[in-house]
């Protein structure tokens, strides 16, 4: 349940695109730094965006590093208790994704990657037992209400609340940081689930958005797209109140900016036209539900 927050190129300064390259290569290499290699494979585009959001990156618009080499002066930049804490949580949330491809579809996959990953599991929950019981709980609450067959607002707002809980023990929120974590939260929840639609109708998987009368995502969006739409615009309900209270000085606020009011209605196009299914004009997920998508 990870991995949609990608940035555009279209969307991005050269600035910009230096800072979100930075934060990327930090997190990359805390996660080489501190569980090996092999973990490197696991990096998140989110997770990267969530370590913008911190802000803790000294130089954001030093030169790229490249993959290999100058692991000295990577050491000294990327290095510290944030950047640690940034490969610990996607270490974190690999780790329940895993344990959740094991319950539901009895992954062998899964599992091998849990036996071979499992000791780094340990090391990060050792490390951050705070962040390691906020995700565990977390999960525990949305596999509860998947299993009473709540609705995808609830569900998807247990996922924000999980992820502020995270953030937090990291430092201190301001108000907007909050608003922006649940904000994405929300969206990647919501998302998610419309991209596997099809994958779990077929293998008759939970998915909160499923209908019985609509096998692929193709019928949902034909029959459900005024529901679609009401739950897009609940997402998006605090977007205005987020906008206003941003700052815009950085390029990491920069970015964030950008993202939320440029990339994320670009993927949920993508997703909701994907598989031959109706178009949607990008930006149409701000326009009310009597407006033609």
């Amino acid at each position: 349940m990870f991995g949609y927050l990608s940035m555009h190129h279209r969307f991005q300064t050269f600035q910009m695109h230096r800072c979100y390259s930075n934060y990327y290569c930090g997190t990359c290499f805390g996660l080489e730094h501190n569980y090996g290699q092999i973990c490197r494979l696991l990096l998140s585009n989110d997770v990267s965006l969530l370590g913008i959001l911190m802000k803790f990156h000294e130089d954001p618009l030093k030169e790229r590093f490249r993959c290999f080499g100058k692991c000295k002066e990577k050491h000294c930049i990327f290095h510290g208790g944030m950047w640690n804490q940034m490969a610990a949580i996607n270490l974190l949330l690999v780790n329940e994704k895993l344990k959740d491809d094991i319950n539901d579809e009895h992954s062998w996959k899964a599992s091998l990657g849990k036996m071979l990953l499992g000791n780094r599991m340990k090391k990060a929950e050792k490390q951050y037992p705070k962040m390691a019981e906020a995700i565990a709980q977390g999960y525990v609450e949305m596999y509860k209400l998947e299993r009473a067959g709540s609705s995808v607002r609830l569900i998807e707002e247990c996922f924000a609340d999980m992820m502020v809980n995270t953030m937090a023990e990291c430092r201190e929120l301001e108000e907007w940081e909050i608003l922006y974590i649940r904000h994405i939260s929300r969206w990647i929840y919501y998302i998610d689930a419309l991209d596997d639609y099809e994958d779990d109708y077929r293998k008759k998987r939970f998915n909160s958005l499923k209908k019985e009368d609509a096998p692929t995502l193709y019928d949902y969006t034909k029959k459900y797209m005024k529901t679609i739409v009401e739950d897009l615009q609940y997402i998006y309900r605090d977007l205005d109140r987020i906008v206003s209270m941003m700052p815009d000085k950085t390029p990491e606020e920069q970015l964030l900016r950008t993202l939320i009011c440029n990339d994320i209605p670009l993927r949920t196009a993508k997703v909701l036209r994907g598989r031959s299914c109706i178009k949607i004009k990008t930006g149409s997920v701000w326009e009310g539900s009597d407006k033609k998508a």
